[in-house]
């Protein structure tokens, strides 16, 4: 499923080859063609944004990106009270949808994008280096830090979001183009993680962690 978001983001890099495989067709160029259009299609692929519903427990922080989890560690997060944070980290390979999702309910009450190197998301110095998108979302529970990371390839974050605007749990809130990273950090102590590195997730679906103590409706 290709939504009026996800199209403005994808067009970009789907209209230049689908042009040139109509032109190579026209010429009488098949097979040039046909694989210009397979480029198309195959790209146009990769900015599917397909409906998830999801009815979420009060307690349960959902994955924030398709990937699989690289990293369950303890951090330090300025925007997180105190400071301290745990952080589970997602990599997305060229084949997982792209379009992030909230892990929680709550007020983006902070953004910042910052610029930074293009590494392969996968590796650890990503995280530190890497030109990225910071989200802070003040949610029942607490603070909560979304950290959009970009690949070497597309170089690029879409934001779908407002400082101010409140969002609902598994709500999309952006769309990292091609290989990416996406972090959650949250206030150390205050969940139980409930997936271990190398485990696959999906955003707005797979339980990531549970707060622990009396869940708030």
């Amino acid at each position: 499923m290709i939504t009026e978001r996800s199209w403005k983001a994808a067009r970009r890099y789907v209209l230049p080859p689908l042009a040139a495989g109509a032109a190579f067709l026209l010429a009488g160029w098949r097979r040039s063609g046909l694989l210009a259009l397979g480029t198309a299609g195959a790209t146009l692929a990769f900015f599917r944004d397909p409906e998830r519903p999801l009815e979420p427990e009060p307690d349960v922080v959902y994955a924030a990106a398709d990937g699989f989890v690289t990293e369950i560690e303890e951090a330090h997060e300025p925007w997180i009270p105190g400071g301290e944070a745990v952080r589970i980290s997602t990599f997305l390979s060229i084949h997982n949808v792209h379009v992030n999702r909230s892990p929680v309910r709550g007020s983006i009450v902070k953004m910042e994008e910052l610029p930074g190197r293009f590494v392969p998301a996968f590796l650890g110095g990503a995280k530190d280096e890497n030109h990225q998108n910071r989200i802070a979302i003040d949610g029942p529970r607490g603070r909560a830090v979304v950290v959009q990371i970009v690949g070497m390839v597309a170089r690029k974050i879409s934001s779908w979001i407002e400082v101010g605007e409140s969002v609902k749990t598994g709500q999309r809130i952006g769309l990292i183009h091609f290989g990416s990273r996406t972090d959650v950090l949250l206030p150390a102590g205050s969940a139980e993680p409930l997936v271990r590195p190398g485990d696959r997730v999906r955003a707005g679906q797979t339980p990531l962690a549970r707060y622990k103590g009396e869940a708030i409706p």
